[in-house]
């Protein structure tokens, strides 16, 4: 009787280490792969929020610049007739007619407030949600940094402007009949709007209509700075960032 002999089958094949070392190549580059693409969805991502950062700077720049030109106006109209105030002869105000015209000029140009407040959306927004973290280009942080220095300088004059106002509405209760103000709503009478003759009181009031007149040309003139400089900045940030 012929016996065969059926091959042994193989229960069990030992890995190779090059089948190891492929194993770990795949996984290895399926983790780097992953890693990869979270990077540049991040990097797009972080592009998108930075470009839409630039854009809202960029509109509110313009919104900026529009109420710059429109308070540098109202201030160029208000140093004006400041300026005709103190060119008042003190040494008529005996005349009822100057002393009304001290009086008109000082109600309508001496209390008068055209400040300058900044869109500051864009800004507040970069502050806050760590925004400035997305923008890698340096120039453009550099650019924001001295914006946002421009405005702090603004408010600190625009302080000193409100102060000399505050100190200089205290004196005018001293100098002037208020409740005669209604003579200016008819005819002009021969009522005289002055209370005092006191000199020291009237040079006083001259005085601090001169330190109203100093700090608000200075505040204009940081104003037509800010202007020139918000302009440029719109101009840089669209070429930057490639924006029409």
């Amino acid at each position: 009787m012929e016996v065969h002999h059926h091959p042994e089958l193989p229960h069990g094949k030992k890995k190779r280490f090059k089948e190891y070392l492929l194993e770990f190549l795949m996984i290895f580059l399926a983790v780097t792969m992953g890693f990869i693409a979270e990077n540049i969805r991040e990097h797009i991502s972080d592009n998108s929020k930075e470009r839409e950062y630039i854009i809202g700077m960029i509109k509110n720049l313009a919104v900026d610049t529009a109420n710059l030109k429109i308070t540098i106006r109202a201030n160029g109209t208000q140093i004006n007739g400041i300026d005709t105030l103190r060119s008042i002869s003190r040494n008529k105000l005996n005349e009822i007619k100057v002393q009304d015209s001290l009086y008109e000029y000082t109600t309508k140009y001496l209390f008068s407030i055209n400040e300058f407040k900044n869109d500051d959306i864009t800004l507040s927004q970069l502050r806050n949600a760590g925004g400035y973290r997305l923008i890698r280009n340096e120039g453009v942080l550099d650019s924001i940094e001295v914006y946002e220095t421009n405005i702090q300088d603004l408010s600190l004059q625009s302080g000193y402007f409100l102060s000399s106002i505050g100190k200089t509405l205290d004196l005018t209760g001293t100098i002037f009949d208020l409740n005669s103000a209604r003579k200016f709503q008819s005819a002009p009478t021969s009522t005289p709007i002055l209370i005092t003759n006191d000199k020291e009181k009237i040079y006083e009031f001259y005085n601090k209509s001169f330190m109203i007149s100093v700090s608000l040309k200075g505040y204009n003139q940081m104003l037509k700075s800010h202007l020139k400089y918000s302009i440029s900045l719109i101009a840089y940030l669209k070429k930057e960032y490639d924006i029409e």
